[in-house]
């Protein structure tokens, strides 16, 4: 039960830090949740290719890659709301509320930096 509680409130965490990293344009917090979801994830079965992603998208952070983050916001938001799917009870509600913040926050991270010239 106490894993069960943990992990929503890793869920809520993560769901505020997007939001609010985003709309005050840092990054503060970000790098943590995302490692933090990097050691939840790994290692569970079929998760690799989101944990890989995570990777990209903490390293994409360091870097202040706008582009490359909103990219990888909209592919991560994608994969989460498909997740919740498959999930059970509160968690799906919980995953498919994250999968949304990642979509959201991909907008919102696009507007700021724009399209990427060509």
């Amino acid at each position: 039960m106490a894993e069960e509680k943990t992990e929503a409130e890793h869920l809520e965490k993560t769901i505020d830090a997007i939001e609010h990293s985003i709309e005050n344009e840092s990054a503060t917090g970000s790098t943590t949740q995302i490692s933090t979801w990097i050691k939840t994830l790994s290692g569970r079965r079929g998760f690799a290719p989101i944990v890989h992603d995570l990777e990209k998208l903490k390293e994409a952070v360091d870097h202040k890659d706008g582009h490359k983050i909103y990219t990888l916001l909209e592919k991560l938001g994608e994969a989460t709301v498909e997740a919740a799917e498959k999930a059970e009870g509160k968690e799906a509600a919980a995953v498919k509320k994250l999968g949304k913040a990642l979509q959201k926050g991909a907008k919102l991270v696009k507007k700021l930096v724009g399209e990427p010239s060509k």
